[in-house]
């Protein structure tokens, strides 16, 4: 089956949802395009797209900006979601509405923003092999705004050390709360009051040995207001109703992108992660991954799943 766009005015400001197909393929640079009609959400089977300025049809992919006139061709069994910007969506022949502007603006924002030479600054940092003293170990939530009040912490091991130190930090509060851990991970503490929305915090961990302090790392991020963060939820829950729900690919895409567009980047890397998951043949849900990862800082996790992606994308 072909389908093709046809010139449209565009209602920038009205919701959006649909389903066909596109094509994208990672070993090319990304269409950096202000304004498309449409992004690829998710892709069964084979799909292509030829694009409207001529040359090969290339596989259709996540992720993929497209302009009016891009032609798009589904193999039978084939299946593919797109998101529009005017309002309506289909799959199958059916009709979705209820995506509001301000998600295919984000989404949008973010799929414009990713690009083969992030992966490759990624790749050549891996290939550098930096000193591990020179690898951040934060994890998360670091460099990025969250929709909680009560987020959890995460970080990976020092060498020797034997337990960690965690404080949470404002510029108004002072010291908020310290605790200390012999694992990975903390939970936000019960007995702590919940972080003031809107607020900016620095968090800090400090790796001990039964000695001394063997290494100290901060990083920054900041809850949401409490209508943003509302409106986000209530976005959220429009993209999972309008897509299918939490097992469909094009809902996890949508949730990534539209949370990454807005700097939520630790809620996003889990909805890239569940797409990983749930398309593991697909390269670009490892490349949006990579994206999130180097605009947090952590390049080594970054270069791994870029380097997923383009072995996916060798494959036959």
């Amino acid at each position: 089956m072909a389908l093709s766009f046809l010139p449209r005015p565009l209602r920038a400001a009205a919701p959006a949802c649909a389903a066909f197909s596109l094509a994208l393929t990672l070993l090319l640079p990304s269409a950096a395009l202000a304004d498309p009609v449409a992004v690829i959400a998710s892709v069964k089977g084979k799909v292509e797209v030829t694009s409207s300025h001529g040359g090969p049809a290339q596989r259709a992919t996540f992720g993929r900006p497209l302009e009016r006139g891009d032609r798009i061709t589904i193999a039978p069994g084939g299946a593919a979601t797109l998101f529009f910007n005017d309002g309506n969506g289909k799959s199958g022949g059916a009709t979705a509405q209820g995506l509001p502007g301000e998600v295919y603006a984000s989404v949008s924002k973010f799929v414009a923003g990713g690009s083969r030479e992030t992966g490759l600054v990624a790749l050549s940092e891996l290939r550098s092999a930096p000193a591990e003293q020179d690898v951040p170990f934060l994890v998360g939530p670091r460099k990025t705004a969250l929709i909680t009040d009560r987020p959890a912490f995460s970080w990976r091991a020092v060498p020797g050390a034997t337990r960690y130190k965690v404080t949470v930090s404002s510029a108004d509060q002072g010291e908020v709360w310290s605790r200390e851990a012999d694992g990975l991970s903390l939970t936000f503490p019960a007995d702590a009051a919940a972080l003031v929305a809107g607020g900016e915090y620095l968090w800090e961990v400090e790796a001990f040995s039964e000695m001394k302090s063997l290494r100290r790392e901060s990083s920054v991020f900041q809850v949401l207001a409490t209508p943003q963060a509302e409106a986000v939820r209530a976005n959220l829950g429009r993209i999972r109703d309008s897509a299918g729900g939490d097992e469909n690919a094009a809902a996890q895409f949508l949730a990534g992108s539209y949370l990454s567009g807005l700097g939520l980047f630790l809620d996003a890397t889990e909805h890239f992660g569940a797409l990983c998951r749930l398309t593991p043949t697909s390269p670009s849900p490892h490349e949006a991954l990579g994206t999130v990862y180097t605009k947090v800082g952590l390049m080594d996790l970054a270069a791994a799943e870029f380097q997923q992606a383009l072995a996916l994308t060798r494959e036959p």
